[in-house]
């Protein structure tokens, strides 16, 4: 080999360490990293499907207590496909839970309907006489009542001989189904 074949190959080797080290070991570098990068990504995502699949007997269990709930929450409601049912049915467990206890009706006013939201409301006033011993049992008719009546107001004054009474109770319906 003669002294300019060798100034080429020297050249040549000079251009291809310069290429070497400005191309090709940035580039396998960044190849590297970019592996780097997708393999913590990859694990990441695995993290958090393995998270997603710990909590899902968790997310199950809440979906049943929910359902539950809901079904707990539908018996302390009244159904009916029409105002006026629905306030019957509010004053027939209310007369129901009056002679439970043993009170006497003196009067039962109409009942009062108005809308809040998406649910009816059924206002129910009524007078009655009863003894002392009547007030915890009615009471208590009341809390065990399916569907619920809420008690808004409720008031007992004594003359000489009884107590009389007043009371109003609310019962509520979905809108939907009372004809709204």
């Amino acid at each position: 080999m003669n002294r300019r074949e060798r100034q080429l190959v020297l050249v040549a080797a000079l251009v291809f360490a310069l290429v070497l080290a400005v191309r090709i070991v940035p580039g396998i570098a960044q190849y590297y990293r970019q592996g780097r990068d997708d393999v913590a990504l990859l694990q990441e995502r695995i993290d958090r499907y393995r998270a997603l699949s710990e909590a899902t007997a968790e997310w199950q269990e809440r979906q049943q207590q929910k359902t539950l709930e809901v079904a707990d929450l539908q018996a302390w409601v009244f159904s009916g496909s029409d105002a006026n049912l629905v306030g019957n049915n509010v004053q027939r467990s209310l007369r129901v839970a009056v002679e439970k206890a043993g009170l006497e009706v003196r009067e039962m006013n109409v009942a009062k309907y108005s809308y809040t939201g998406d649910w009816l409301m059924v206002t129910q006033e009524m007078s009655f006489t009863l003894d002392q011993n009547d007030i915890l049992p009615f009471l208590t008719a009341l809390q065990e009542m399916r569907p619920r009546l809420f008690v808004q107001g409720f008031t007992i004054n004594r003359t000489r001989r009884q107590y009389s009474g007043n009371i109003v109770v609310a019962g509520f319906a979905p809108a939907a189904m009372s004809g709204r």
